[in-house]
């Protein structure tokens, strides 16, 4: 490699070191790095503008100004403590409750926003009925990175997958969706037999339970009924935007025009607000380091040498891809790790002369389920466990790797299963 390839591959691990460790925040260090490659003359200023994926940005844009107005609602804490109800009080049930709702909305919400929708529902209920939280934090946090896996605006590793290997949101629901179906099941399964001696209530819960009056929790209906029928026509416009020709961001930025001019809220504080721009700084500049690493031709390299080691058939590409990226996970970001490893994945294609579309879908089961495997596996992990340090309960890193990487083992066989499936209908 050149003199140009080290110093663009030192400054994306240098950034990766200072957010993993602490010392800068994620979107600073990201930035920080992003402007060192430009104004070090490794990219130029107009391949970085090139660089940038902005279809990837626009969708989550759009779409977090479409679920932050629809939050405003109450709705997602009123289905929370409904479907709560209908389990009786009964431990094991809200167990399996939490992590199918968690899952469910993760999958069409982004899992941070997820997490910050269940988890006061989830700390209020055990102390309504002297539960202990942390099965259900726990579970949460795996279910909204397997429930993130289904769809394309699940998990923003999806998104930079979709938006350079140009599959569709229906293709994420063909494909991935009944996988992490089953994941989700033998994690919730393996999970709550872990925490089985911890999953244990007051026996007078069901009847507090009974007293909740979810209803009031709905603070605004008339924003309800518009946000639910502006995100049905989001759906809509996803399973269908191929058909039209229309990108996903599109879709996502017309939602959201569309609801800011309805909901009759203060636009600029939802702008404001709702929308997480430190994430989305976070993404930009991660493409930009993307972009270094590709024109200094340190992807090109790491292609090769993967291209080397995994050259003996397409099937060990495949698993050797689930499984890099899966572990990978467990201690880099998921979504810095894809934002570049999804470049390496094209080169190998290349090389190898296979179609790549199925080392893509082996790139999307490795890095949204690795992520569960420590706290900087994805940024879902980190909020939960900052939420309840606030609350006086420690999750520490080694306990949630303990467990962590357990669920990650368990999923990414259930994945290689999977593959053997896709690669078999693909090229194999």
């Amino acid at each position: 490699m050149t003199l140009h390839s080290w110093a663009a591959l030192f400054i994306f691990l240098g950034t990766i070191v200072l957010s993993a460790s602490g010392k800068l925040k994620t979107a600073t260090a990201s930035l920080l790095g992003a402007s060192l490659m430009v104004a070090g003359g490794l990219l130029p200023s107009e391949e970085a503008v090139k660089a940038i994926d902005h279809n990837t940005v626009g969708l989550l844009v759009g779409m977090m100004i479409v679920v932050g107005i629809l939050s405003k609602s109450g709705l997602f804490q009123y289905l929370a403590v409904r479907a709560i109800k209908i389990t009786g009080g009964r431990p094991m049930r809200i167990f399996w409750i939490i992590s199918l709702l968690t899952a469910v909305l993760s999958a069409f919400l982004d899992n941070v926003t997820t997490v910050l929708l269940v988890t006061p529902v989830v700390m209020s209920l055990c102390e309504l009925i002297s539960m202990n939280p942390l099965p259900l934090l726990m579970m949460e946090l795996f279910a909204s990175n397997v429930g993130g896996t289904a769809t394309l605006i699940g998990d923003p590793p999806n998104m930079i997958i979709s938006s350079v290997a140009g599959f569709s949101f229906n293709d994420f629901i063909v494909v991935l969706a009944p996988w992490a179906i089953v994941t989700l099941c033998a994690a919730t399964a393996y999970v709550g037999r872990y925490y089985k001696k911890e999953l244990r209530s007051d026996p007078e819960a069901a009847l507090r339970l009974r007293e909740v009056d979810e209803l009031k929790l709905i603070i605004n209906r008339p924003l309800m009924i518009k946000s639910v029928v502006i995100m049905a026509l989001v759906l809509a416009g996803f399973t269908l935007h191929r058909l039209f020709h229309i990108e996903a961001s599109v879709v996502a930025l017309t939602a959201a025009g569309l609801l800011l001019a309805v909901s009759l809220l203060d636009e600029g504080t939802i702008i404001h607000n709702e929308v997480e721009w430190p994430t989305i700084i976070y993404f930009i500049s991660l493409f930009v380091m993307a972009g270094g690493l590709k024109a200094t031709g340190v992807i090109e390299e790491a292609s090769r040498l993967l291209t080397l080691l995994l050259a003996g058939s397409p099937l060990l590409m495949l698993l050797g891809t689930l499984w890099i990226s899966g572990l990978a996970c467990v201690f880099i970001n998921n979504i810095a790790f894809t934002a570049i490893f999804v470049h390496i994945i094209e080169s190998m294609a290349q090389a190898a002369s296979i179609p790549p579309e199925a080392l893509y879908w082996a790139l999307a089961l490795g890095a949204c389920l690795g992520g569960n495997g420590s706290y900087f596996g994805a940024a879902a992990n980190a909020v939960v466990a900052d939420f309840a340090a606030k609350e006086g309960m420690e999750i520490s890193f080694s306990a949630f790797s303990r467990i962590g990487m357990r669920v990650v083992f368990i999923s990414l066989l259930i994945s290689s299963a999977a593959l053997l499936w896709i690669g078999r209908r693909l090229w194999l």
